[in-house]
């Protein structure tokens, strides 16, 4: 099926023809290949008679990109909607990936070894039953090694799902921000804090550094809606600021990182303020990195521990024929 969106590669190509200072329609020449000529000239057809760059490419748009795009594009020139929205694209990526890696995996190992051991209950208990029954053998342990396995199997299930269903309902953009303030009223400064109070400043650094002033970046961040807590964050600093406390002041509120606050106060003392954000962004990071390190450890743990007891069980069942014949 033919593609009817612009590629990101496309995007990212088109951004840098644009940095040189080329023409939009230009620039789009120059990026025509045989995958994107329809595309392109479509694009240009409906700009020759007078649709504006941004209606034209909201069409045109992988949704990722779109979805930055639209709304930075009503606050400033295409080329630098753009650029920022590529910017925050590779940023909430290399955050993204930076984080999950090391936590991803624990569960998924904590996944597959609940369900080969609900395999195991299933089909290969009753198998164990039928051989030790053969031999005349007690198999009161193994019932009740079913019942204990059970259970754990069930528990972790049940876990699993409320974690599913609460993430289906709070990650929501509508449910997010309710999710947001409620960890910081019952777990503040904690993990889940830490995480979007670090993509904010991340965001918050990229405009920074694009040449956008403080005032700027702070509306640019609240426009974002695909970015609920960004959004979030930036509208309660923009109030403060608005009643005229300072952003050292502004910044010491419930729903920013108790250590954020210090770093602001030494970034408005310091003849780089960027940078020390970008410091914050890194410190935070590592510790975010840490305490997922931690979690994840603790998850490895039980995961290895309940498939250890299950290995010793079957184990000391298959000896069980044996002692029989010794015994006969």
């Amino acid at each position: 099926m033919e593609s009817t969106k612009l590629k990101y590669e496309d995007l990212v190509f088109l951004n840098e023809l644009l940095k040189t200072g080329l023409s939009f329609k230009n620039s789009l020449e120059l990026l025509t290949n045989k995958t994107n000529e329809k595309i392109i000239v479509e694009i240009i057809n409906k700009m020759d008679v007078g649709v504006s760059v941004e209606e034209v490419m909201d069409i045109y748009l992988p949704k990722n990109i779109g979805v930055y795009l639209i709304p930075l594009s009503k606050k400033m020139s295409f080329s630098n909607s753009l650029n920022l929205s590529l910017s925050f694209i590779e940023k909430e990526k290399e955050y993204t990936k930076s984080l999950m890696g090391s936590f991803l995996y624990p569960f998924i190992l904590l996944f597959l070894s609940l369900s080969a051991l609900y395999i195991f209950d299933a089909y290969g208990l009753d198998t164990i039953l039928n051989m030790l029954k053969s031999f005349n053998e007690d198999f009161g342990n193994v019932g009740a090694f079913r019942i204990i396995l059970r259970i754990i199997i069930y528990i972790f299930y049940i876990l699993l799902m409320v974690v599913l269903v609460l993430a289906l309902y709070f990650f929501r953009n509508r449910n997010i921000t309710l999710f947001y303030v409620l960890i910081c009223k019952y777990l503040p400064n904690g993990i889940v804090q830490k995480y979007f109070c670090v993509e904010f400043v991340s965001l918050l650094n990229i405009c920074l550094n694009n040449g956008y002033k403080s005032k700027e970046s702070i509306d640019i961040l609240k426009s974002l809606h695909n970015k609920p807590i960004t959004a979030f964050l930036a509208y309660h600093l923009d109030e403060r600021l608005l009643e005229g406390e300072t952003l050292k002041q502004a910044s010491k509120q419930a729903y920013y990182d108790y250590s954020l606050s210090k770093f602001i106060n030494i970034a408005i003392h310091s003849n780089d303020f960027s940078k020390i954000l970008n410091d914050y962004v890194n410190l935070s990071t590592k510790q975010i990195k840490t305490k997922m390190k931690k979690t994840a450890g603790i998850i490895q743990f039980v995961t290895y521990c309940m498939i250890g007891i299950v290995i010793i069980f079957v184990y000391q069942i298959l000896f069980l024929p044996m002692n029989a014949l010794a015994n006969f």
